[in-house]
């Protein structure tokens, strides 16, 4: 009789182990949450069925929809036959968040003056030997070049002319870098050599630097209460696919002015333009894997929508019909049908959290899909906001992947903000050496 009942003690031992052990197993695969935000009064229920039971702080248990009437943080355990704990749930009753969709087009600039230093390089002088004069001067990646010699400078064309002709007469100039918000001056000597197939001579600083005209995107969202805005949906990268630090980036509106239409392995293109002088509609202060966001300046958009709509949390996002926003020709913004085909379960912040696929013949028939510039193009659901276009599936341009909005709007700095970490982009093409 001993040995049987050690043989089930050790029995029952093994069977506990086993449950703990499998625990992850059991929360993925009946896709328990570890966090859920709701709005005050918001029907929730988990739905789960035996052997899963749903316990309070108090100990009793939650068999129907659980307190969303009062804000703040509650804290629910679930078990397995009511007494192996499996996990918590989180859920915290937030207040309601509404903000305007956009769907307008802008044009987005990279630095409000000067010229982003994108990279440094070596030049091979007219001797043969490997120089690196922006190196030795202490320039650095990332720098925003304002002047040479006192110039300012708003295009990477006049670097050039600038260097070659002041270069004559001196042999070190002066050049203004700004570097975190700090004016610095530094002194580099230009070297003069030979660029390979050519027979004339150049001066060259061994920078290479990006086109302030960062390209055509659209705005996502904006809220009017404190003017911060939304847009783009990816990061904002250089040449190279590096992300950007972008140091007084700017938004200006930008008129449609045609399509490419995009087909399988060649995505379309809002061809659209704008010009880096006129009237700044907002300050870029971010540049994050979920798009890039800042203060709007001066008169706010004009929306299609009378009122702000209320932003959806992640878990709310479902399967089936939606609608984007986006402009087609000139600055007149249009809704159109998709459908939401995936939703990813995502408890914490990342991109690509769904996968939409365009249903509205006119769009299919006008661009061939989503196409370039349709990036941070409001996503909506029920009338909510769920999220916004980031990336086009290149052999199927019908399809796209989306950012939740839930991510976008605690980015922005609005609803319950969370430490999110900051990780193609708007169209640029567009590299100089010099």
């Amino acid at each position: 009789m001993r040995k049987i009942l050690l043989r089930l003690g050790l029995t029952l031992v093994l069977a506990c182990l086993l449950a703990l052990a499998t625990v992850p197993y059991w929360v993925s695969a009946v896709g328990i949450p570890r966090e859920l935000k709701v709005f005050p009064g918001m029907e929730l229920s988990l739905d789960l069925k035996p052997p899963f039971r749903i316990h309070d702080q108090m100990g009793l248990e939650v068999t129907g929809l659980f307190d969303t009437e009062n804000l703040g943080t509650s804290v629910y355990r679930v078990n397995l036959f009511g007494w192996l704990p499996l996990t918590e749930v989180v859920v915290d009753v937030v207040p309601l968040l509404r903000v305007y969709p956009g769907g307008q087009s802008i044009g987005v600039l990279l630095s409000s003056e000067g010229l982003m230093i994108a990279d440094l390089g070596a030049v091979v002088d007219v001797s043969g030997v490997e120089r690196f004069p922006a190196r030795d001067a202490g320039m650095q990646p990332g720098d925003v070049l304002l002047s040479i010699e006192g110039h300012r400078l708003r295009r990477p064309e006049q670097v050039s002319a600038l260097v070659n002709s002041l270069a004559q007469e001196r042999r070190v100039l002066e050049v203004v870098v700004r570097r975190n918000n700090r004016t610095i001056a530094l002194q580099v000597e230009p070297v003069l050599t030979r660029p390979f197939g050519q027979q004339s001579q150049t001066y060259l600083l061994g920078i290479y630097l990006e086109d302030p005209a960062a390209g055509v995107g659209t705005m996502s969202f904006y809220h009017q209460e404190t003017g911060r805005f939304g847009a783009l949906g990816h990061t904002v990268t250089d040449s190279r696919g590096r992300p950007l630090t972008i140091d007084r980036g700017s938004i200006v509106e930008a008129t449609i002015d045609s399509i490419r239409y995009g087909s399988k392995g060649s995505p379309g293109e809002k061809v659209g333009f704008f010009d880096g002088d006129q009237d700044v509609i907002g300050i870029i202060d971010s540049n994050t894997e979920f798009g890039i966001f800042g203060q709007l300046e001066g008169a706010l958009p004009q929306s299609v929508f009378a009122q702000p709509v209320p932003v959806a949390f992640a878990h709310q996002v479902r399967l089936g019909p939606a609608e984007i926003y986006t402009v087609l020709q000139g600055n007149r913004v249009e809704r159109f049908s998709v459908e939401i085909v995936k939703v990813v379960n995502q408890t914490r912040p990342g991109d690509k959290g769904m996968v939409i696929e365009v249903t509205d013949e006119r769009l299919l028939r006008e661009t061939g899909g989503i196409i370039q510039g349709m990036s941070g193009s409001p996503i909506l659901q029920d009338g909510m906001l769920v999220g916004a276009i980031t990336h086009v599936f290149v052999n199927n341009p019908r399809k796209g992947y989306g950012s939740f909005a839930e991510w976008m709007v605690y980015e922005a700095g609005l609803g319950q903000v969370e430490e999110i970490p900051a990780k193609q982009s708007v169209s640029r093409e567009v590299f100089f050496c010099m």
